[in-house]
């Protein structure tokens, strides 16, 4: 497990759309908080200090993670089945569990270390130019940790999500196509459905889908804070078996 596990970091720190992800997020995380604050002090505005542009990155990252992902879930693991890597390893004395269980332990920490880059950049660059600046209410350094921890849980249910449809569809355009679709419009439609039946309403409340956007709120109970730590937990084991169970009867060509 621990070679395979070696293996599949190598692969994913070699891997050309994870290096370019990875520098396009670090591109846009300098340029956004230098816009707006050459922006706002030709405005003559007050500048965005960096827990401002913290909540503003917060709110973007969501799509970042999401078109992230989907990417990184065609060319790191379906891309191993059209190639023939998967079967090689399949046919390695590896078992099928072993092998799918690294593979989504690998995917999820880079879409973890992907997650982080956006926020962490914003926050810090906005503090060198503007200051850190200070909230309403609550503490703000605990508010930004506990914000930093949701969204690696987040990136990491989410992953394993996008690994189920790569082990399902085996092919990389299918898996970036019909994965960017579903992440993209899977808010919209099952707010559409709940509207007419509250049964789905209820249940999508319950989501990751729903609960992402809610990282960023800064005055949580503690029921509201449960939610948030245990649904991607749960959505990680649930998806994370599910896609093990599918690996291990699926057809490798």
């Amino acid at each position: 497990m621990y070679n395979l596990v070696k293996s599949e970091w190598y692969k994913l720190r070699k891997n050309p759309s994870f290096r370019i992800l990875t520098m396009i997020i670090v591109a846009m995380s300098i340029f956004w908080p230098l816009f707006w604050y050459f922006d706002n002090l030709l405005d003559g505005d007050p500048p965005m200090t960096g827990i401002e542009s913290f909540l503003g990155a917060l709110e973007g990252n969501a799509y970042i993670m999401r078109v992230s992902l989907c990417i990184l879930a065609g060319f790191f693991i379906s891309n191993d089945f059209s190639t023939g890597v998967m079967k090689s390893m399949a046919s390695s004395g590896h078992s099928r569990k072993t092998i799918f269980t690294a593979k989504l332990t690998v995917y999820a920490c880079g879409m973890m270390i992907v997650s982080l880059l956006f926020p962490v950049f914003n926050v810090v660059l906005s503090t060198l130019l503007s200051g850190f600046g200070e909230l309403d209410q609550g503490a703000v350094i605990e508010f930004v940790f506990r914000s930093l921890a949701l969204t690696l849980l987040y990136s990491a249910a989410f992953a394993s999500i996008a690994a189920l449809f790569a082990v399902i569809l085996t092919d990389s355009g299918k898996t970036i196509t019909v994965t960017l679709i579903f992440f993209l419009v899977v808010d919209s439609l099952s707010a559409i459905i709940g509207s007419y039946h509250s049964v789905i309403g209820t249940v999508y409340g319950y989501t990751v889908f729903k609960l992402l956007g809610d990282i960023g709120r800064i005055a949580l109970g503690k029921s509201e804070l449960w939610r948030l730590i245990i649904v991607p937990i749960l959505t990680f084991v649930g998806c994370g078996l599910l896609g093990n169970r599918v690996f291990s009867r699926k057809e490798i060509k």
